[in-house]
């Protein structure tokens, strides 16, 4: 894999994990304030501005395993060019069953 993709690789996922980390927190501390009964709009804000950086902080120190990364993301291509693949082949016919009459006793 060329290096630029690499990198842009490693950056997704440190995007993502940043924004996991970041609805966790978010998540936990205002059900927390909700519990203490000091739920408001400024607690709120103040919550996701925290988690925010606190986030940031965290998912800059997580280590990114790059040949897991590379081998996920060519496992993840060959998946998306087998399920092209078969969605473009065309599918059997139905057969219609005719009905059975009903006989009349």
């Amino acid at each position: 894999m060329k290096k630029n993709k690499l990198k842009a690789l490693v950056k997704s996922t440190r995007k993502n994990t940043t924004e996991t980390i970041k609805a966790t927190l978010v998540a936990q501390l205002k059900a927390a304030a909700e519990k203490l009964g000091v739920a408001s709009k400024k607690t709120t804000k103040e919550i996701e501005k925290s988690a925010k950086n606190l986030a940031k902080k965290l998912s800059a120190e997580v280590k990114v395993d790059k040949d897991a990364l590379v081998k996920a993301a060519t496992e993840a291509k060959e998946v998306a060019v087998v399920k092209e693949i078969v969605a473009v082949e065309p599918k059997a016919a139905k057969t219609v069953k005719p009905e059975a009459e009903k006989v009349a006793e």
